[in-house]
């Protein structure tokens, strides 16, 4: 059994073990296109115990991609410092050195007469906008997940609550959505302009970005890191090619 260090960072105190092999087998019947999703199975069947803030859907995709992160630190064969892009860049490439969680929303100014914040993307959002993928009309891809985080990130004139049952935040998100999508342009560029200053403030641990395929990692903005690629941590990589066959296998049999 292998034994897993604990992660501390400003909001949370966690102590992991070894996934189950019953647990890896259901991790991959996941579809790898639900990142999210995936990542939140993992972190439930890994995490022992949680001080702080104690469901990781709670904890900003930062945090999220982190505590992955350290469980591949503790059980890669190259770790701590695990290769990324075929050995091209290393895990360390990607950390923020002394920035953590920075605060709970920070103003963006007004725009058409409304105050608008914006506030950290959590892994309970993240998987909300997966999940709607291809339910906006005319939005896909790349577009998808921008209209999505900005829809689930940007609050106006303080309204700042959201459901915790997924059926009523999808609800209330893909109606967003479509609102969203729905401004005129100029609206929309003025919006997304403070959305991109604002993600810079709340950047913390790992630099988030996305891509058509949703989330991703940007290398640390320093010397030497300018050529290394954006990297993804998918939680599949941290079982065993049996448990992956197993789950294939498995996912068949359903089918």
């Amino acid at each position: 059994m292998i034994n897993i260090p604990p992660l501390r960072t400003k909001r949370l105190t966690v102590q992991m073990k070894e996934i189950s092999m019953k647990d890896a087998i259901a991790l991959a019947t996941i579809p790898d296109r639900l990142q999210q999703a995936s990542a939140s199975f993992f972190l439930s069947a890994v995490i022992e115990q949680s001080d702080g803030v104690e469901n990781p859907d709670d904890w900003t995709v930062q945090e999220r991609t982190m505590a992955v992160c350290h469980y591949m630190s503790a059980t890669f064969d190259d770790g701590p410092d695990f290769a990324l892009a075929g050995g091209d860049a290393r895990y360390s490439d990607y950390l923020i050195g002394g920035e953590d969680y920075p605060g709970d929303h920070f103003d963006l100014g007004e725009v058409e007469g409304d105050k608008w914040s914006i506030r950290p993307l959590t892994g309970r959002m993240a998987n909300a906008i997966e999940r709607l993928e291809g339910e906006v009309e005319g939005i896909a891809g790349y577009a998808h997940w921008q209209v999505g985080l900005m829809a689930a990130q940007l609050v106006p004139n303080g309204r700042i609550e959201l459901p915790e049952q997924d059926g009523e935040l999808d609800t209330l998100l893909l109606e967003r959505m479509r609102v969203f999508a729905q401004y005129p342009e100029s609206v929309f560029i003025q919006l997304l302009e403070r959305f991109h200053a604002g993600t810079q403030q709340l950047q913390h641990l790992l630099t988030i970005s996305f891509d058509r395929s949703g989330i991703v990692v940007l290398p640390a903005d320093r010397e030497g890191n300018a050529a290394k690629p954006p990297a993804r941590f998918p939680v599949g990589t941290c079982i065993t090619a049996f448990a992956r066959r197993m789950g294939r296998e498995h996912g068949d049999d359903r089918a």
